[in-house]
């Protein structure tokens, strides 16, 4: 009897002790600690995995073979300081990983008893804009949105000091002053399109939001085939 004893507590011993040891399933947990900070809109999770950030781009601070661009050092030490250390929680679209097999994820931070949207503190305080390229959850779509036309309205962030910021790679800490030709040109995008058009195109419809050329064509917009807008390669807008 005493030897069925100790093989039974042994038995439930080592049970406890692999269950322990067993890491929780990703599905099973409800919140993780930010290990680290890639750039403005990506980070590392306690359990290895990239988040991509839902419905933001920051500008380029570690892509390989170019120069840092304008503001992307600031939106990366914005997002180490608010989420870098701290619990946060996932919310999750219809799509679940990128192409790059990083996670995509609306992101929540968990600090004294309140939750903050990492997401839409980046648009709202100018680190990054509103990424609208591919749909995601509408009622954020028309947030992000609405929170990027603020932030530019106050000039904050990548949007102040007089700063015309279209995107491209700037050297330095200074921001450009002088407006490009494709700063001055507006053209409009829709909320679930590919593509950006001229005022007044029947692919438009209600839902038009302007855009610069340059930022059209930064977000990854190609130009309609029907209204043909200006292009960055084209002539006429480069003797303006």
């Amino acid at each position: 009897m005493k030897k069925i004893y100790r093989t039974t507590a042994f038995a439930l011993l080592l049970a406890v002790l692999i269950s322990a040891l067993t890491p929780v399933p990703a599905a099973a947990r409800t919140s993780y600690i930010v290990q680290r900070t890639i750039d403005g809109d990506t980070i590392v999770l306690d359990d290895m995995r990239k988040v991509r950030l839902i419905g933001v781009d920051t500008t380029e601070s570690v892509d390989p073979g170019n120069p840092t661009e304008y503001f992307s050092k600031e939106a990366t030490e914005f997002t180490r300081k608010t989420c870098e250390g701290k619990r946060v929680r996932l919310e999750y679209d219809r799509q679940r990983t990128d192409i790059f097999g990083r996670t995509l994820a609306y992101v929540f931070v968990l600090e004294a008893g309140k939750e903050i949207f990492l997401n839409t503190e980046i648009i709202k305080q100018g680190y990054g804009f509103a990424y609208l390229k591919y749909p995601f959850r509408r009622d954020y779509m028309e947030a992000f949105a609405g929170y990027e036309r603020q932030a530019r309205a106050k000039g904050v962030g990548l949007w102040g000091g007089g700063n015309a910021w279209a995107g491209s790679p700037l050297e330095g800490d200074q921001p450009a002053v002088t407006k490009t030709p494709f700063e001055k040109t507006t053209v409009f995008v829709t909320k679930s399109g590919t593509k950006y058009h001229r005022d007044g195109c029947r692919h438009l419809g209600a839902t038009k939001i302007p855009l610069t050329l340059g930022e059209a064509v930064r977000r990854g917009y190609d130009p309609c085939a029907v209204c043909a807008p200006p292009a960055l390669n084209d002539r006429s807008l480069r003797k303006n």
